[in-house]
């Protein structure tokens, strides 16, 4: 029902959905230096952000990959 240039407009926004999609979120470093306080398991990924003011040391995010357990620390 849509015209042609609305059809091709909803096209794009489903082309670029699915690229975003397939895509996924940005790799993390993988490491065995945190140890799950679930399972115990030692294969864990991180990032850092500044979440605070910038005299103030960076958040890590860790997150376990054998049960998704998640926690951080600064």
């Amino acid at each position: 029902m849509a015209s042609d240039s609305r059809q091709q407009g909803i096209n794009q926004i489903k082309e670029k959905a699915l690229f975003d999609c397939e895509r996924g979120i940005a790799p993390k470093a993988t490491t065995d230096q945190f140890k799950c306080g679930r399972c115990g398991q030692r294969k864990c990924t991180h990032y850092q952000m500044q979440t605070r003011s910038a005299d103030e040391p960076m958040t890590t995010y860790v997150t376990c990959v054998n049960c998704n357990n998640h926690w951080k620390f600064i």
